[in-house]
């Protein structure tokens, strides 16, 4: 709203300056031309769309005395109706002396207004008229529902200009429009709102005296829940009584909103794409923000095959910021005007004569915003307009001139004249494209890159994607170019300046912008943009795993812990088995022979004894079943690990990035993807840009891609991006959900005149196998690596049994040395043995010891 204001000010300031050193002539007396206007306004209204008060008091006041030097046109008065004259309490009493104290504060003493602006009050146009001040209507109605409206005031005021075509004329050309497509019934959707609803109460009588039946609908505008609700209803009942057509009257839609809400619902019900169906959409304002062109492609009305039609102003369509913008600037531009014609007038006074103003006044003729400005001498009254029936989506075109309505019947005798059908007045689509365009690409494989030969020159030195949309799209919009590349693709860099692409597109450089140029708010503040080319989003590209390869992988099906409890079970079984054989009388379960069972059961090798006692025999049954068990496990999980690589760990998602601190991260700088996460306030992008911006930012997706190679590095951009480096650069994978759901577009020069063809045709691409086709050209078909090969088979060789030859070495090293260690032992000991003193003893083989029985002594003697 403020953009708006700021805009209307210096465009009215302009006009000032313009016309300031012809008009400000002085006076026959000499003295400086005094012009002063009353504006009035409510202090309650606080919405720009709701006044024109700023609109039109807040452009003649941005225009400095200096610049105006010998005019004092910049003098303006607010006259509040409320307070100032008092209209809700006391009627007209205080009317003209309200005007009078309110240009005493605000103006020279003495002075007297020279033209009223405002809507429509039926007490002022009275007291207007006995002051002789012209009063330019700009509503039908005033701010508060506290006079006559001018729907139905039919008085003739000699003092009143009309700046809108008269309530019940556009009406009329509604009617009309019904009576030639022979529709005889309607269903009729107005606001619940006394104050807004004169409008459509005069389209309802006038449908009733040309045999038209309406049914009338009111929607409670009070909660747009319950108007959509009441909505679907009147629908639903339209569709049952198989009624085709809906009059939808909104003299306030700006505020009601009643048009989108009607077509919403109707979609939901499939009514918009029934080609039988016909919604006649009328704002006396002619501000159709539901029908204005980002409006239809943000809701696809393009797509709607019924009817959708709507009068507008001017035969080329022009959407206004507000609904007072279009009556503004032909207000300006009608005082300027009339000044003009002031300054012709012979013995002009250096106080405004209104009565001449006003003649002055009526003779103005131009081609306004709002259509023909011209007014009748003696009613004030709007004359010879025309309204431009438009039909919005739906063919070639999403906006038609299907037709054209003015208040004086033609030689056929009749006032609304359709259009040849087979040749309508679209909107401008022919000769829009003027010689050779311009278009600005950034090399980004594989949507725009160089080709290998040297020799090539012009446009048939690039290949890629976006070539071959922007052929695509030559031929089916008519125009040649010329493609030349930038480096980056566009970011601001202070005083409303951008970088790059859109700096191209900006500065008249480049007519477009192609690639992989992603559609964000910023951007399209500056320029416009296309329909979505596609839909892509960011993720993480990260190098493939490394296999990790071990001599030891054996070990690998269980955990250091399950080994651990598995030696810990077999330490404890052994204890367990010495102290139940301990106070045995036949002791089979030595602290040698308790070891070597658990560790023979656990080989599932077995020893040569069993045990007898049942408690023992219970403690074998458990082991032997944790023996089964276990040894099953290991030899199912074996399988897979020693016939397949095992891999370096890598990060599965921007969580775990931000986490880790053995990984950096970058993107492009100046790209869209480091602007979401530079001014995010999502923690975790928060976390991912504070690490990012530690180095971690790269010139070019290219230069992305070779940190990837080299380091542990996560190059986070655009999906498609990643997506074309996966398919051929084998050292490098995706990761990770892709976020920040964008579309790529064409960029344009805001206001392009070849916006709806470009859209149209983009569509067009999109819908036919071609888009599809050149996805499969450019990705799939480049594919150079396996997705699938991070987790092959393997052959099964020496490698993996590596560790289990080590471990047997170890064993039979182990056994060696020992066997080696205990034949010293004995030598050593027998050697000190045979070396001691002699005692005389006699050697004999017969023991004393009583254990030794004769027989024993017998067998080692015969040995």
């Amino acid at each position: 709203m403020r953009a708006n204001t700021a805009m209307l000010s210096l465009l009215f300031k302009l006009c000032l300056i313009q016309v300031s050193h012809q008009l400000c002539q002085q006076s026959t007396h000499g003295k400086a031309l005094s012009f002063y206007i009353g504006i009035l306004f409510r202090d309650t209204e606080t919405r720009l769309t709701h006044t024109l008060r700023k609109d039109v008091a807040q452009m003649i006041m941005s225009a400095p005395e200096s610049e105006v030097k010998d005019c004092i046109f910049n003098k303006y008065v607010d006259i509040n109706v409320k307070d100032d004259l008092q209209i809700q309490t006391l009627g007209w009493t205080n009317i003209q002396e309200g005007i009078k104290t309110a240009v005493e504060n605000e103006a020279d003493e003495g002075k007297s207004l020279s033209v009223l602006i405002g809507p429509f009050y039926v007490n002022i146009a009275m007291i207007a008229e006995q002051m002789d001040v012209p009063y330019i209507v700009t509503d039908y109605k005033g701010f508060d529902w506290i006079d006559v409206n001018r729907v139905r005031n039919n008085v003739t005021w000699k003092t009143l200009l009309e700046m809108k075509p008269p309530a019940n004329q556009v009406n009329m050309a509604v009617v009309d429009v019904m009576t030639a497509y022979g529709l005889k019934i309607a269903v009729v959707v107005k606001p619940d709102d006394a104050t807004s609803d004169q409008e459509c109460d005069d389209l309802l009588a006038q449908m009733m005296d040309n045999n038209i039946s309406p049914i009338s609908y009111s929607l409670e505008i009070s909660n747009e829940d319950k108007m959509a609700t009441q909505a679907s209803e009147l629908l639903r009942t339209a569709q049952m009584l198989n009624i085709k057509t809906v009059v939808v009257c909104s003299p306030r839609e700006y505020r009601h909103n009643l048009t989108g809400i009607i077509l919403n619902r109707a979609r939901t019900f499939g009514m918009l794409s029934d080609e039988t169906r016909i919604f006649i959409l009328l704002d006396t304002d002619f501000y159709l923000s539901s029908l204005s062109e980002s409006s239809i492609y943000r809701n696809k009305y393009y797509a709607a095959r019924c009817q959708l039609l709507a009068f507008r102003y001017l035969d080329v369509v022009q959407d206004f910021p507000s609904p007072t913008k279009a009556i503004a600037d032909d207000v300006s531009r009608l005082l300027i005007e009339a000044l003009k014609n002031y300054m012709t007038i012979e013995g002009k006074q250096s106080d405004i004569d209104s009565k001449l103003f006003l003649e002055s006044l009526k003779k103005v003729s131009f081609d306004g915003k709002t259509g023909r400005i011209q007014f009748d001498a003696i009613s004030g009254a709007r004359v010879n307009f025309t309204l431009h029936l438009y039909r919005h989506g739906g063919g070639e075109d999403i906006i038609t001139r299907i037709g054209e309505w003015s208040p004086e019947t033609n030689a056929e005798g009749v006032r609304f004249k359709k259009l040849n059908e087979s040749e309508p007045h679209r909107k401008g689509t022919k000769n829009l494209f003027d010689g050779i365009q311009r278009v600005a690409v950034v090399l980004e494989a594989p949507f725009v890159m160089l080709k290998d030969d040297s020799t090539l020159e012009g446009n048939s030195r690039y290949e890629g994607f976006t070539i071959d949309l922007l052929e695509e799209l030559s031929k089916r919009c008519g125009f040649e170019y010329e493609i030349y590349h930038v480096t980056e693709y566009g970011s601001p860099i202070g005083g409303g300046m951008w970088n790059g692409m859109v700096g191209e597109v900006i500065a008249g450089n480049a007519t477009f912008g192609m690639g992989a140029i992603s559609i964000t708010s910023s951007r399209e503040k500056d320029v416009d943009f296309s329909l979505g080319v596609m839909t892509t989003g960011v993720n993480l590209l990260i190098s493939k795993p490394k296999v990790m390869d071990s001599i030891f992988q054996f070990m690998e099906p269980f955990s250091l812990k399950l080994w651990m409890a598995i030696v810990g079970a077999s330490v404890g079984v052994s204890l367990l088995y010495f102290s139940l054989d301990y106070s045995s009388e036949e002791r089979k379960f030595s602290a040698r022979e308790t070891w070597w069972f658990s560790i023979g059961t656990l080989l599932m090798r077995g020893t040569d004894f069993a045990p007898r006692p049942s408690s023992q025999r219970i403690l074998t049954a458990g082991f032997l079943f944790f023996v089964l068990i276990t040894v099953s496990s290991y030899t199912a999980n074996m399988a897979a690990f020693l016939t397949t690589n095992n891999l370096e760990k890598q990060i599965q998602s921007l969580e775990e990035l931000v986490d880790s601190p053995e990984f950096e991260c970058g993107t492009v700088r100046s790209s869209a993807t480091m602007n979401f996460f530079k001014t995010s306030d999502n923690k975790i992008y928060r976390a991912a840009w504070k690490k990012m911006s530690q180095g971690g930012l790269v010139a070019s997706s290219q230069e992305g891609r070779e940190r990837v190679k080299r380091e542990k590095y996560a190059f986070i951009f655009d999906y498609m991006i990643n997506s074309y480096s996966e398919l051929t650069t084998c050292e490098t994978k995706m990761v990770g959900t892709p976020f920040r759901l964008q579309e790529h577009g064409v960029v344009m020069k805001q206001g392009a005149p070849f916006k709806t063809n470009i859209n149209i045709n983009l569509l067009k691409v999109k819908e036919s196998p071609v888009m599809a086709q050149l996805k499969n050209k450019w990705w799939e078909n480049k594919r150079k690596c396996d997705l699938m090969e991070s987790q092959p088979t393997v052959e099964f060789g020496i490698k993996h049994m590596a560790g289990v030859f080590i471990v047997g070495a170890a064993g039979l090293v182990c056994a060696i040395l020992f066997f080696l260690v205990k034949k010293w032992f004995v030598h050593v000991k027998n050697k000190e043995k045979s070396t001691g003193p002699d005692t005389g003893t006699k050697e004999t083989i017969y023991s004393p010891d009583k254990n030794i029985s004769k027989e024993d002594i017998a067998n080692a003697v015969s040995v």
